[in-house]
């Protein structure tokens, strides 16, 4: 009896060894992360229909945690993946990214409605302001020569806590770096009656599939050939 009872620990033990671990992090419609449920969205659909399917890539685990969180613990090597990371060069020096985009978006704010920018046309007018941002999200570049003040909000309620910054009028607007994201949480909160969410007049944003250090080359290699292979799939399962 011992022995089968070591046996199944073991085999429970491997089974979760062999898992392809997976982070995700509130990004909705993408990735819907709800307490302590199975995390769901396209992202989940796509990588249990591409990568799932197969016994080449084992079984998947799931982790949910905030964003910051979830690149700290893939930089930490406890994960394997995660899915739609915009690049930038930090990044690029510590994760390995899919050989292209699996999603493009354009970056978004959101303001009190009628109050400045008004509609927004151009970055200058953004100028001076106060914005709030999550915590471990890229701050483009682009801002740089706009003389604007952004305040990290962490924890796993930033989104909502950076509306109730606009709301009370501590910032002049939030910073989103996907504008699906932010357009499908105002609309599920029921909050479009107060917030204006307009897309950045800049260029758009990629956002990419990235590799932890746990995973070798070859395992890699294999992984983003599937996924690019199935890139129409998941521009379908979005629709």
């Amino acid at each position: 009896m011992r022995l089968v009872l070591i046996c199944l620990w073991w085999s429970l033990f491997a089974s979760s060894a062999n898992a392809l671990v997976i982070g995700v992090y509130e990004l909705s419609p993408h990735m819907v992360v709800e307490g302590q449920r199975e995390p769901t969205g396209a992202v989940v659909d796509f990588a249990k229909e591409v990568l799932g399917k197969s016994d080449e890539f084992g079984p998947l685990e799931w982790r949910a945690s905030n964003f910051a969180r979830t690149l700290h613990e893939l930089e930490a090597g406890r994960l394997d993946m995660v899915f739609l990371v915009a690049k930038n060069e930090k990044r690029s020096q510590v994760f390995r990214y899919s050989k292209a985009a699996l999603f493009e978006t354009r970056s978004a704010i959101l303001t009190l409605k009628g109050m400045p920018p008004g509609e927004l046309t151009s970055l200058d007018q953004l100028k001076g302001m106060r914005i709030g941002h999550a915590n471990g999200s890229i701050i483009p570049p682009y801002f740089a020569s706009l003389n604007i003040e952004f305040e990290n909000l962490t924890g796993d309620d930033y989104f909502q806590r950076g509306l109730k910054m606009v709301q009370h009028k501590r910032h002049n607007a939030y910073f989103a770096p996907t504008l699906t994201n932010a357009q499908y949480l105002i609309k599920r909160m029921d909050t479009a009656n107060l917030f204006t969410v307009q897309a950045l007049p800049v260029d758009m944003l990629g956002l990419y599939v990235v590799y932890g250090k746990a995973l070798d080359e070859k395992m890699v290699a294999r992984i983003d050939a599937q996924l690019m292979a199935n890139l129409g799939r998941y521009k379908a399962l979005l629709s």
